[in-house]
């Protein structure tokens, strides 16, 4: 793949997470096409520290006050008072020992509306903490929801059994969108390790069915030399 076309998947990836990060159509944002992506990343990163910045001295105060509480009212707290963008905000406060608890009080649905407002960079801990069968059940929300950008942007921080079970619950051709969107793109050929040769045909085929063939050059331009030599022999 040429430096061109890299750079063209590049900040076509980042527009689609910035597009998500505001809540707009990703072709709101084409005029960034031209763009630098890693300008772009910088502008992404700027946006959702400024939203997790506000109003940080209330949510310190509600963060430090849950302590008091047990977790299942925390948990109740969180689903009907807080909402998911309010306990997204607290979820990266909280001692992530505490959040991991009150996250299993709390239905998948919930949780996945929640994913899909945090800062993976502020709850590793918290999402790293998640168990295996609840990641697999927030998944299949992210799933029905098609929201890709929040499983992107979480892999790089999943247990290695929990990314297993995510793994399990997609499909080859929601694998290579989700794919498309992550953050660290230097672990795909890692990913591509835990996959094995013949679930990554699959990919393969699955791009040429649903006309992914640019998320597949994507995630073939990051496995290792031999490893995609392999792969585009059969």
């Amino acid at each position: 793949m040429s430096l061109h076309n890299g750079a063209r998947l590049n900040i076509h990836a980042e527009i689609l997470k910035l597009a998500r990060l505001l809540r707009v159509e990703p072709e709101e944002l084409s005029y960034l096409e031209p763009v630098d992506p890693e300008a772009v990343k910088q502008l992404r990163e700027q946006v959702t520290d400024m939203l997790f910045s506000a109003h940080g001295h209330t949510l310190s105060r509600l963060a430090a006050a849950s302590k008091l509480l047990p977790g299942g009212l925390n948990a109740l707290l969180a689903e009907r008072a807080f909402g998911p963008i309010l306990s997204a905000r607290l979820a990266s406060l909280v001692d992530p020992g505490r959040a991991v608890d009150i996250a299993s009080r709390l239905p998948a649905a919930f949780l996945a509306e929640v994913a899909s407002h945090i800062d993976p960079r502020r709850t590793g801990p918290v999402i790293t903490g998640i168990g295996p069968q609840r990641i697999a059940e927030i998944t299949r929300q992210l799933l029905a929801s098609q929201d890709f950008v929040t499983m992107g942007r979480a892999v790089g921080q999943l247990s290695p059994e929990a990314l297993q079970a995510a793994l399990a619950v997609l499909d080859d051709a929601s694998l290579l969108r989700t794919a498309f969107v992550m953050e660290d793109k230097d672990s795909l050929s890692e990913l591509a390790d835990r996959l094995g040769e013949d679930r990554l045909v699959g990919l393969i085929d699955a791009a040429e069915e649903s006309g992914l063939q640019e998320e597949a050059i994507d995630l073939l331009s990051h496995v290792d030399d031999a490893r995609r030599e392999s792969l585009l022999a059969i």
